[in-house]
């Protein structure tokens, strides 16, 4: 049997930095580059909202406080969302919430995020490695632009 691994929640809250993700913000608790699983907690200010994006993984989402909403439904607080690899949404929320997100992925990749402009953000491991327990004082000296592929287009997801 593994030993349990107790890992010391991040105290910052770190103001995602993609386009389109005003309001948003994380917490990447654990970032295994062995099993390509991502564990992070997620808050949306309210009004805030994601960009459009496909998942190149799958999510686990449980709804830790208040409630969000996207093209597959409603969630309020205690309530758990699956994403399979493909699934493709605009995340939101009007009154604000908190939430846990576990991704695991096959291949490392994890969200496209399209942009207006049809220019699509990457994030895969590297951005989420990065990020893994930092401080705010030490994310706003990262060049997240450097951790993620801009692309021309979406994907398929494989």
């Amino acid at each position: 049997m593994d030993a349990l691994s107790i890992i010391a929640q991040p105290k910052d809250w770190l103001p995602l930095a993609v386009p389109g993700a005003e309001g948003v913000s994380i917490k990447i608790i654990k970032a295994d580059e062995v099993k390509n699983r991502v564990v992070m907690l997620a808050r949306f200010a309210p009004g805030s909202r994601m960009p459009h994006h496909v998942h190149h993984c799958t999510a686990v989402a449980y709804t830790i406080s208040g409630s969000w909403d996207y093209d597959e439904g409603h969630f309020e607080t205690g309530d758990v969302a699956y994403e399979s690899i493909g699934n493709a949404h605009v995340p939101w929320s009007d009154e604000g919430t908190e939430m846990i997100i576990v991704f695991d992925s096959p291949t490392g990749q994890y969200l496209d995020n399209l942009l207006p402009d049809g220019t699509v953000i990457h994030m895969g491991m590297p951005i989420f490695k990065a990020l893994e327990g930092i401080s705010l004082e030490a994310y706003q000296k990262i060049n997240i632009f450097g951790l993620v592929d801009v692309l021309p287009a979406l994907r398929a997801a494989a």
